[in-house]
């Protein structure tokens, strides 16, 4: 029984999001005054916030893994390269110098706003999954997709398990995927340094569209993310999702392509599309911590209250890795 309510709670839109702050800021509030009662010492404010991302971390694992016994799967991406100068600290400090900086996203007010608005629509979105999970776990798409892009592409991040998944807790990202380009052998995502755009082997490559559709939103207002290869989110950027596009695929399936280049979109609201159809290039707008492709489906036309799907793509897949090619 006790299992069963960390279960829930774990599970929870409270447990996932909202516990974990209120005991992150009591918390990190109680360690800065000890340690000025100890040493008389007054912490400057980026301090503080360092203090208070460390026990947030701290907090969101304890409640989110420490009473599951199962053990995890492990996503291949864990031992592949880390792209850029960053490369040095390894997948734990790309993740914690990309996790602070995102948090400084609560200064724009343009990312400020799409946070609540997500804070929002997650709730909603949690009470729907909560009371139809086996619908939207087993569901079958209504049309056949295929890959997004030509060529052979990896599969950098993404699975239909919570241990492998894309952003599990995002509901609508849920079984997204993010695709690069990378070398077979390797898996290095570019040549030389990393810290240019065209170094990526996929950064202006061609994104097409998964199936024919109407395109029913396009947003293409962001320039590139700075300091590629470093970690850093772009917490000055005007969406979440960069440069990006939705089509309507069939009712209730929708195609979200993210991170694409500025002034690379070739189409518009309204306008219809066939399978396979350039619809933009692929690049690093938005909250991105490298070049690649995002693409996942949704249950509706908005980005921040969708349920995500999980798709099944038509294509050939190498027994090697996580490369797939259309």
């Amino acid at each position: 029984m006790q299992n069963s309510l960390r279960k829930k709670l774990r599970e929870s839109f409270f447990g996932q999001w909202i516990l974990p702050i209120l005991i992150a800021l009591p918390l990190s509030f109680t360690i800065e005054k000890a340690i000025y009662s100890l040493f008389a010492i007054t912490l400057v404010q980026w301090v503080d916030f360092l203090i208070y991302i460390a026990c947030y971390l701290l907090v969101h694992h304890i409640i989110n893994y420490s009473s599951s016994k199962k053990k995890a799967a492990i996503h291949p991406a864990t031992h592949w390269p880390v792209s850029g100068p960053i490369n040095v600290v390894g997948n734990y400090g790309l993740f914690f110098v990309f996790f602070t900086t995102s948090m400084l996203s609560v200064l724009n007010p343009f990312l400020l706003v799409q946070q609540v608005r997500q804070v929002v629509g997650l709730a909603s979105a949690f009470g729907r999954v909560s009371k139809n999970e086996q619908f939207f776990k087993n569901y079958k798409t209504k049309v056949n997709y295929q890959y997004p892009f030509t060529g052979e592409w990896l599969i950098f991040n993404g699975g239909y398990e919570p241990d492998t998944s894309h952003s599990w807790n995002q509901i609508a990202q849920r079984y997204a995927f993010d695709f690069v380009k990378a070398d077979l052998d390797t898996h290095s995502r570019h040549e030389n340094k990393g810290y240019r755009l065209t170094d990526y082997y996929c950064y202006q490559q061609p994104i097409c569209a998964a199936a024919d559709g109407e395109v029913v939103a396009v947003y293409d207002k962001c320039s590139p993310a700075p300091l590629v290869g470093f970690g850093i989110a772009d917490f000055l950027c005007s969406h979440i999702a960069g440069n990006h596009v939705v089509i309507k695929h069939a009712d209730g399936e929708y195609g979200f392509y993210a991170h694409l280049v500025k002034r690379s979109i070739s189409v518009k609201v309204g306008e219809n599309v066939a399978q396979g159809q350039q619809i933009g290039n692929c690049g690093h707008t938005g909250m991105s911590s490298e070049p690649h492709l995002h693409f996942h489906l949704q249950d509706s036309a908005d980005f921040f209250s969708a349920v995500g799907l999980p798709v099944e793509f038509n294509g050939l897949r190498r027994e090697r890795g996580e490369f797939v090619r259309q």
